[in-house]
């Protein structure tokens, strides 16, 4: 049967996916490897002409990377020679160590406070001279006050080593002019924030395993009452949230409006005083209440609207529970995926560094002694090809894994039902065997779509964030460049979908990618209801479940930093922790929720192909369709 919207799905796909099967897509692998062999040239290109030491090293006047380049090897440091004004912070040199005090009374606080040059005298606690090496503005390593030109001042003051590079001032006045240069404060916070909390941030790891592989067996046994209870607790925690950031607010603000149990509880005056310590400004604590409360009522209003359509998506996810019971080994090839996206990762980082240093120098005078590399035409093409090169690479590691998963629900679907057949082949082994002998081009060609719209937005935001004080002077072209950044997003997220049912699509054919996105988008068509409500609301619970993992592992490193003696003093902005632990806690709920998001979206187009192939047959239902799924669809 033949209509605008495609032909009905082939009959002879009524035992499952087809065995007899030829390469797919060769044309797109050969781009694929020949693109590879490309990035290698970068690879070697770098490695050859860069050096990352000289990216984190900073530079004097003469351009020169204090202990890398020949003339200063032996002078590491940088140390500003002139730091009574800002804008004479490029009078710097290059130092072998940073001047201290012999018996140094004023440490960390940096309370000393110099008004002027005029009011600072020699320090006789102080060498006189630095063990630096003279450019083409600091001639002289001998302290020299005296002079009117401030391109000669050298001002020797006492210093501390910040990372690893910088002779940062105690003194206070020259402190405060540095810092506001190289943000050291934040930086100085953050990184010992950090330090503070290494251990609990590698445990998060755990615990967001440990998170997931629960939420793993509970949906596996009571997918259904799983996601009732999710909702629920995703709803409390908002809630309770809502209730915590609006009572800690009225905490700094007025206590009086608290309750009385909670005003003899909190101690509002020392929250005030390290509210204020740390600049912390109330009404944040308001805006981030009032937001969570009317996320809660979001959810509950989407509940009570859509109640029929979440027990939809609760059949599909049950049978997509099975799937992953009868096929537990699919549980290893997310991780898999991680490690391999990681490692890949970790190479093109390296690499990035290598490119990034063998620009050239710039000869650009009275420069900060940090950001000091120019680029030819050749490099910037490199490092586009080389960015591109993350984008493919990435969208094709990630789609080889839901081709994968797709190809062993296909298997599996066929295998259940009246017409099921034992003995038939092991899904998750032959999906694999089959990907990687005949479809290696289908993911290659899907992935290259992806990565090309990918690289166009990002093109689309630099050219936006490079002339936004020009684009906004225009209305009209600030609100185009918007647009096209939100329609290059939909259109990502439109071809992602595609893409997805195209990989089923083929795992059942064995054709290319082009005729499976056709075939996938005519299946849509003819069945727009069933993809918009299942897809759509399967999707919501994918999230769901992410945000679930995640928001408990952010929370529980939360309470551990704010609620133990050992980090309740020692950090300072316990926020910082408490998003790296949510983030890996995503990354790790991503990964559980990826094969039930593959699982689900394979379910629903292969049972529609069944569907239709039992309709032309003349018996109108899909003698294949698993159990709970077949059991939702004759009660509705």
């Amino acid at each position: 049967m033949s209509s605008e919207k495609g032909e009905g799905t082939d009959p002879k796909l009524r035992n499952g996916p087809v065995v007899e099967r030829e390469c797919t897509d060769i044309f797109c692998l050969l781009l694929f490897i020949v693109f590879t062999f490309g990035m290698f040239f970068i690879t070697g290109y770098a490695i050859k002409n860069g050096d990352p030491k000289r990216i984190a090293q900073p530079y004097d006047p003469d351009h020169r990377a204090c202990g890398v380049d020949e003339d200063v090897v032996d002078y590491p440091y940088i140390y500003f020679a002139n730091p009574t004004n800002p804008k004479y912070l490029y009078v710097t040199t290059c130092v072998a160590e940073c001047p201290k005090e012999e018996s140094d009374s004023t440490p960390s606080a940096r309370h000393s406070k110099i008004s002027h040059l005029e009011d600072a005298k020699p320090n006789p606690k102080l060498p006189s001279e630095l063990k630096c090496q003279p450019n083409s503005i600091v001639k002289s390593c001998k302290q020299n006050m005296m002079t009117t030109n401030p391109e000669e001042v050298v001002v020797i003051y006492n210093t501390e080593l910040f990372m690893k590079t910088v002779c940062l001032p105690t003194t206070k006045q020259y402190y405060e002019t540095v810092k506001d240069k190289i943000d050291v404060e934040t930086m100085e916070k953050v990184s010992n924030d950090m330090i503070t909390t290494k251990w609990l941030i590698f445990g998060s790891i755990g615990i967001s395993l440990v998170l997931g592989f629960i939420f793993l067996f509970l949906i596996e046994t009571l997918a259904g009452c799983v996601i009732w209870t999710l909702i629920l607790l995703l709803f409390s925690v908002l809630i309770a949230g809502g209730v915590y950031t609006t009572g800690y607010y009225y905490a700094l603000t007025d206590p009086s409006k608290l309750p009385a149990s909670a005003q003899a509880e909190i101690d509002s005056q020392t929250l005030q005083e390290q509210a204020q310590a740390n600049n912390v400004n109330p009404k944040n604590y308001l805006y981030i209440g009032i937001t969570l409360f009317s996320l809660a009522g979001l959810i509950l209003l989407a509940v009570c609207c859509m109640y029929s359509r979440i027990r939809l998506a609760i059949a599909i996810l049950e049978t997509a529970c099975d799937y992953v019971q009868a096929n537990f080994t699919v549980v290893i090839l997310p991780f898999v995926t991680f490690f391999i996206m990681l490692t890949y990762f970790i190479y093109w980082f390296v690499v990035a560094l290598y490119l990034y240093s063998s620009g050239e120098v710039t000869n650009k005078p009275k420069q900060l002694p940090f950001g000091q590399f120019t680029f030819t035409q050749n490099q910037k093409i490199f490092a586009n090809i080389h960015l591109f090169g993350l984008l493919w690479n990435s969208a094709f590691i990630i789609a080889s894994v839901e081709f994968i998963i797709a190809g062993s629900v296909c298997i599996w679907y066929f295998q259940q039902g009246p017409r099921a057949q034992e003995g038939g082949p092991i899904p998750l082994p032959t999906a694999i065997g089959r990907f990687f002998r005949y479809h290696l081009g289908t993911v290659a060609f899907g992935s290259l779509i992806l990565a090309i719209i990918e690289f166009i937005r990002i093109w689309l935001a630099f050219l936006y964030k490079q002339q936004e004080e020009l684009i906004k002077k225009n209305k009209f072209f600030e609100y185009l460049f918007k647009c096209l950044i939100c329609c290059m997003w939909c259109f990502e997220k439109c071809v992602q979908y595609i893409n997805k049912n195209a990989y089923v699509v083929s795992n059942m054919t064995g054709k290319g990618f082009f005729h499976s996105a056709k075939e996938a988008i005519f299946l849509i068509a003819r069945n727009p209801l069933r993809f918009a409500t299942v897809g759509g609301f399967g999707e919501i619970f994918i999230a769901l479940g992410r945000g679930f993992i995640a928001l408990l592992t952010g929370l529980f490193c939360y309470f551990i930093i704010t609620r133990t003696e050992k980090f309740k003093y020692n950090v300072t902005y316990p926020e910082g922790p408490s998003l790296l632990c949510g983030a890996i806690g995503l990354v790790v709920g991503s990964l559980f929720m990826s094969i039930y998001g593959v699982a689900c979206d394979a379910i629903l187009i292969v049972f529609v192909m069944d569907e239709e192939m039992e309709k032309q047959n003349g018996k109108g239902v899909a003698l294949c369709c698993p159990p709970k799924l077949e059991k939702f669809l004759e009660d509705q």
